[in-house]
């Protein structure tokens, strides 16, 4: 029974909206000003336009509402019964656009139970999240984050608030690390960092010079596994090598660097990745961290969303709060900026 209720207040909405298609919602704003100035002339001063122009609105609101509206009274125009009928309701009516127009949505984080959801690589996890909870639990106790797999179609996936952030890698030339993923033009970024690559493999490995370096022969020869969240095309690494007209191999690609990091330390292969990776490496006694025998792009993370949210106020706290977090991350941290 309320569900049939509720379709029926909804196809009466419906009606009722469709009734206003077509009408001309200034001679709604004229009405008010001509019911309460009593007169054309002072109504014209109210709206600020020509008294003819009234004139000519007052003729129109006449032929729409098949009434006469205002007649001549003693000394003054007075409003029919049809008139003092729509008067109230049309003032409330006016009154509520302008605030709807006018008034925007505030939000107080100390306050707010708003959940906002994430996307991005798990490194970006493991290094942010925890300081950002930390600073949750301290101004906004009822926030809370929700972290996602990265959909099929991103921008989609933004553009419906299905999403409120993703952090996206990429070169500084702009080029996404892995197509697959490339948010797309339409959609707003902010630089979060910026890093440098670094190659990870376990201590002992068989292609360290002594002066514990890795030369661009052992690089190429040696197996490799790629941190790929779509499984698939050519990593930074890949792309870099073949403008030299070389190639390396890939022997597994994994989602995730948490997963790549457990391969190297067990196995003899390379892992290039960002240097950040290092403060999750640490832990791994067993692992190396060199400079790549490959001049490789810097890079920035950035946070990405769609413009239809740049304006909304809890949306512009949490970007600030993840801005904050992620240039306190590492000193080589750059503080984010409009990119």
């Amino acid at each position: 029974m309320n569900q049939m209720n509720a379709t029926a207040t909804i196809m009466n909405v419906d009606h009722d909206l469709g009734s206003l298609r077509g009408v001309d919602l200034n001679l709604l704003a004229a009405f008010d000003a001509l019911a309460e100035a009593g007169s054309v002339t002072r109504a014209a001063e109210l709206a600020g336009v020509t008294q003819s122009a009234m004139s000519h609105t007052l003729r129109r609101l006449r032929e729409l509402l098949d009434d006469p509206l205002l007649v001549r009274g003693h000394g003054r125009m007075v409003l029919t019964p049809r008139a003092e009928a729509l008067r109230g309701p049309l003032r409330a009516a006016l009154g509520d656009m302008a605030r709807a127009i006018t008034t925007r949505p505030d939000f107080d984080a100390s306050t707010s139970t708003r959940a906002f959801r994430l996307v991005g690589p798990d490194l970006f996890d493991v290094l942010a999240l925890p300081p950002l909870l930390r600073r949750l639990g301290q101004e906004a106790p009822g926030v809370s984050v929700v972290v996602l797999p990265m959909p099929a179609n991103l921008p989609a996936s933004l553009e419906a608030g299905d999403i409120d952030l993703a952090i996206s890698p990429v070169q500084l030339n702009e080029e996404p690390f892995d197509r697959r993923t490339e948010p797309g033009p339409d959609l707003q970024r902010r630089t979060l960092l910026r890093d440098k690559m670094r190659c990870f493999v376990r201590r002992g490995h068989p292609g360290i010079a002594a002066r514990g370096r890795m030369t661009l022969t052992a690089f190429t020869k040696a197996a490799h596994v790629l941190v790929s969240p779509s499984g698939a095309g050519q990593g930074l690494v890949d792309r870099v090598l073949a403008a030299q007209n070389t190639t390396r191999r890939i022997a597994v690609r994994v989602p995730q660097f948490s997963t790549a990091l457990a391969i190297v330390a067990e196995t003899d292969l390379v892992l290039t990745a960002p240097s950040a990776l290092g403060a999750v490496a640490t832990a791994e006694a067993a692992l190396v961290s060199l400079t790549p025998p490959v001049k490789l792009p810097e890079h920035a993370v950035a946070m990405v969303w769609h413009p239809r949210f740049s304006e909304d106020r809890g949306h512009q706290w949490f970007r600030g709060l993840v801005a904050t977090v992620s240039g306190e991350m590492s000193p080589g941290t750059v503080r984010s900026r409009q990119s």
